[in-house]
């Protein structure tokens, strides 16, 4: 039997199909509607990436009070700094360089690798800085890679990192940054690092936290031993960590388990938050988002400011544009300023 088609239902037929005009109306209505999602998804992938780093920060709130409640004195910023300038202050001591982030292990669920640290070698070779007089006139206290202490201090680890940070994680091996100059082992960089001096006077010199004033020391320094007691400020008052960035135009980052060259924390009321442009930056035509001016600097990826932890272990986000003055007396932890946390 043969079917015949109509000329109508053939034309019908024809009808029914996109035309090619339909078809780039559609596309293109997707596509706008993919335009307008994307910022959607990306803010929602920020807020978790910055829920999880505020994580983060009060589970080392907490290993600080615990590492205290332990130990009779919150962990020094770092330990015997084989680098440092004016270095007959650390004449005879045992040169350590060691980033006492490495003493709160234990308390935030990393005992094997802790127990897998020598503390009687060096976290690096490290003995002196880039300038004459930075040899240091201490003794190392051990090789560093013979000890196996470069293998754990190059271990980036996740509660010491922020997922917004796109930046470079690890540290080169040439010294006086590195682990051991052509070691091999690169150092770990760390999201978040105690509050110091960073007043480019006596933040890099040896020994430089029990030689600053009183009322301008802030809680963590080399060899420091800080205890609640002396936050007479009041802990809440207090900054007792900053956030950072792993790019830095000037200098480096702090690796998460030792200390180099002006390596030393972050100092928030010197350098104030987000502060992406300095004279370094300028003379070189450097400056972008993402890399910080200089160390010792507090910085984030999260829009608008970065997070701090105070001395009470409470964590906050604090806005890039907060006053400098109250970033100053924030920073101090015996300054007699009353003030209240802005947020």
């Amino acid at each position: 039997m043969i079917i015949h088609f109509s000329r109508s239902t053939s034309s019908a037929m024809r009808k029914s199909a996109f035309t090619l005009v339909e078809l780039l109306v559609v596309i293109a209505i997707i596509g706008i509607l993919i335009a307008l999602l994307l910022p959607a998804v990306q803010a929602a992938r920020e807020a978790a990436r910055r829920s999880q780093c505020m994580n983060n920060f009060r589970q080392i709130g907490v290993a600080l009070h615990n590492y205290h409640s332990t130990v009779g004195r919150f962990p020094p910023a770092g330990l015997g700094y084989g680098w440092c300038w004016y270095p007959q202050y650390n004449a005879g001591e045992s040169i350590k360089n060691l980033n006492g982030l490495l003493l709160l292990l234990p308390y935030l669920g990393e005992q094997p690798l802790y127990d897998k640290y020598d503390m009687n070698a060096s976290a690096t070779n490290n003995v002196r800085g880039p300038y004459g007089d930075t040899t240091s006139q201490g003794v190392l206290a051990g090789d560093a890679v013979a000890s196996g202490n470069a293998e754990i201090v190059s271990r980036q680890l996740a509660i010491f990192t922020c997922t917004s940070d796109t930046g470079n994680p690890f540290l080169g091996d040439n010294e006086p940054y590195g682990i051991k100059a052509g070691s091999g082992y690169l150092g770990a960089k760390t999201n978040y690092d105690f509050s110091t001096d960073g007043t480019h006077t006596l933040s890099f010199q040896c020994q430089g936290w029990s030689r600053v004033p009183s009322n301008k020391r802030r809680m963590f320094g080399e060899n420091s031993d800080t205890k609640v007691r002396d936050v007479t400020d009041g802990t809440a008052h207090t900054f007792a960590m900053a956030e950072t960035l792993f790019e830095v135009f000037n200098g480096e980052c702090s690796p998460w388990g030792y200390r180099g060259w002006v390596q030393v924390g972050v100092d928030v009321g010197y350098n104030g938050i987000n502060t992406w442009e300095s004279s370094w930056t300028i003379a070189h035509n450097t400056t972008r988002f993402g890399q910080l001016g200089t160390w010792a600097s507090a910085g984030s990826m999260h829009p608008g400011g970065c997070h701090m932890l105070m001395g009470d272990g409470s964590a906050h986000f604090f806005a890039d544009t907060t006053d400098s003055v109250i970033l100053t007396y924030l920073s101090t932890m015996a300054g007699g300023e009353v003030v209240t946390n802005p947020e």
